[in-house]
């Protein structure tokens, strides 16, 4: 089970390696195909941990951000690789969101029980 210190480490590390870009984002199991239509190409700009959930927010500062809400449950993660140094594995069935960046090669897969999409006032 994925616990707040965990979420809170996965909101660093992604705050290091992803805020800033922009990203392909689409839904390998077809459970977030809005979600990921709403980001695609979107800035990543900012993460937040709250308990076991994070809040992971997209578009332009000067318009309303897209926020994506995600609680892991028993068994979420959202693994990043780097396809320049490493083979990125397939998505799985669980795989709800894969994000790719094209320029630096980072890519995605977030597994979670729950992925949602909200808006700042949500």
């Amino acid at each position: 089970m994925v616990e707040g210190h965990s979420v809170h480490r996965v909101a660093t590390r992604h705050r290091a390696m992803l805020v800033g870009k922009s990203f392909k984002a689409t839904s390998p199991n077809g459970r977030f195909t809005d979600g990921a239509a709403a980001i695609d190409g979107q800035p990543f700009q900012r993460i937040e941990a709250v308990g076991k959930n994070l809040f992971a927010f997209f578009g332009a500062l000067a318009g309303p951000l897209v926020v994506v809400h995600v609680h892991f449950g028993m068994a979420g993660v959202w693994a990043v690789f780097n396809s320049n140094n490493e083979e990125v594995p397939p998505t799985t069935k669980t795989t709800r969101l894969r994000l790719e960046h094209a320029d630096s090669g980072i890519v995605t897969h977030l597994s979670a029980m729950t992925v949602a999409l909200g808006d700042e006032d949500m």
